[in-house]
């Protein structure tokens, strides 16, 4: 083989490299970060490969090409993706990672190859320099082949385990590095020791160290597992973090239910107790008036008349577990000086258990942010409409101005407020997330804005009965 045919095929095998690179990157990014933006992120793809592929044909060095493609999508996750940064850190180490495994790998088939077919050449023939060529040529294609087919089964494999990992916090991120850091540097250091020039020659790792040649691969196959199963176990972890906060939630909402439920039968059995007593306190009066105690009879109508007060609902919502919330939260707000209005009229198209949770959130909510402000300044109002086969319940608050976000969550105010359990949040603190759970079971969804220093809630619940019957005729 001539020189010039060497160097358009070692030519074209690197530019074939970088292609597979520029690829199985992409693959990785569309797992990570699927679903939406996907035009956009075609069209970035496209840009980014062939930015490779120019870099390649320029014959920059390998760092530097790996620098300006870091900064690209750095970059690009910058604008895009700016609550998402830990999760793009992450792909990257991965990804330089999973490069440098399989070039350790590919390389050490590729110098063994080279090796063992040198050996048979004699350099006294006039072919020699060509058949030099031809050996090295099969060695790095060899190597090229079977770096793209190590690659793509790893992509594949990590794939599996990355894919609906939606979210990564910062600790999260160097949990999940540090086989990265340790694959890419055991990569760099055997690498370099390979062959290294001497003053006598050239040392070779696998002539002095013929067993390396399937203990590097075995490393570098084990660090790869250690990186999936690390990822698998986190994942894992996250989804029984989940499902104990979802029945932590659940179970704190029931207690809080049935409590409201005690203070509705307790109402109740009050003014049971005073129809009762009624005609004891007839019979009273009556004495006191037959005796000419007037003044006594003003006094003791005035104390019949502030215990009728206190049993009293301001407002009557057609449901005694509507009842009891919302005159629970009235006289909370009322006593700290918070201006209360409610228009609600519950005519049973949610069930009252799935409605009472949300009225308790937001309600709880609203009063927690009133509460930061001055006596006398803060209000809630509260309103229930119809509209077609839809509920609109909507929640507006005045609070001190100020929305911190969750990452990768939108506008959902996290809580103020911190539990005694490690990851698992209180129940006065799922706020506007736990009825966004609850408004989804009903297709519904949750609406904020935010104007000024007034706060808008609206969620949107679909009727049990349009659901039942859309429920009925679709399955077909």
């Amino acid at each position: 083989m001539s020189q010039p045919a060497f160097e358009i095929i070692n030519r074209i095998l690197g530019i074939w490299k970088i292609a597979v690179q520029s690829v199985l990157f992409l693959i990785l990014w569309a797992v990570l970060f699927g679903g939406k933006k996907e035009r956009r992120n075609s069209i970035a793809a496209v840009l980014f490969i062939l930015a490779n592929i120019g870099m390649g044909l320029l014959l920059l060095a390998g760092w530097v090409r790996y620098s300006v493609f870091a900064l690209a999508v750095m970059g690009y996750g910058a604008v895009f993706y700016k609550k998402q940064s830990g999760k793009i850190i992450f792909l990257m180490l991965a990804f330089y990672n999973l490069h440098c495994l399989n070039f350790l790998t590919a390389n050490s088939i590729y110098m063994k190859i080279t090796a063992t077919m040198m050996k048979n050449l004699d350099a006294m023939q006039e072919s020699y320099q060509q058949q030099v060529y031809y050996c090295i040529t099969l060695g790095i294609s060899f190597s090229v082949l079977l770096y793209t087919i190590l690659f793509a089964v790893m992509v594949v494999i990590l794939c599996r385990f990355i894919k609906g990992a939606d979210i990564m916090a910062w600790q999260d991120v160097l949990l999940l590095s540090v086989l990265n850091f340790v694959g890419s540097m055991i990569a760099k250091v055997v690498n370099g020791l390979l062959m290294v020039k001497t003053d006598t020659g050239f040392f070779s790792l696998f002539d002095e160290k013929p067993d390396l040649l399937w203990k590097i691969p075995m490393i570098a196959v084990l660090i790869f597992a250690g990186e999936a199963a690390l990822i698998y176990f986190w994942k894992r972890y996250r989804i029984l973090l989940a499902e104990r906060q979802k029945h932590f939630v659940e179970d704190q909402q029931v207690k809080a239910m049935k409590k409201r439920l005690e203070e509705a039968e307790n109402f109740y059995g009050s003014i049971r107790k005073v129809r009762h007593e009624m005609k004891n306190h007839m019979a009273n009066i009556k004495g006191l008036a037959g005796a000419g105690q007037y003044g006594e009879i003003e006094k003791y109508v005035r104390q019949m008349d502030e215990t009728m007060q206190e049993l009293e609902y301001k407002y009557v919502t057609g449901n005694a577990v509507t009842d009891v919330i919302i005159n629970d939260k009235c006289r909370r707000a009322e006593k700290v000086g918070i201006r209360f209005d409610a228009d609600f009229r519950y005519g049973g198209e949610i069930p009252v258990f799935d409605l009472g949770m949300i009225l308790n959130n937001l309600l709880d909510n609203a009063i927690e942010a009133c509460e930061k402000l001055e006596p006398g300044k803060g209000f809630i109002r509260l309103i229930l409409k119809r509209k077609k086969q839809f509920l609109l319940l909507e929640v507006e608050n005045s609070f001190d101005g100020i929305v911190p976000t969750q990452t990768g969550k939108g506008l959902i105010p996290p809580t103020t407020k911190q539990s005694t359990l490690p990851g698992i949040i209180m129940e006065h603190g799922i706020g506007l997330e736990n009825v966004r759970d609850v408004a989804e079971r009903y297709f519904g969804g949750v609406k904020i804005k935010v104007k000024g220093e007034v706060f808008h809630v609206t969620v949107m619940l679909q009727q049990e009965e349009v659901r039942e019957d859309s429920n009925s005729s679709g399955g077909i």
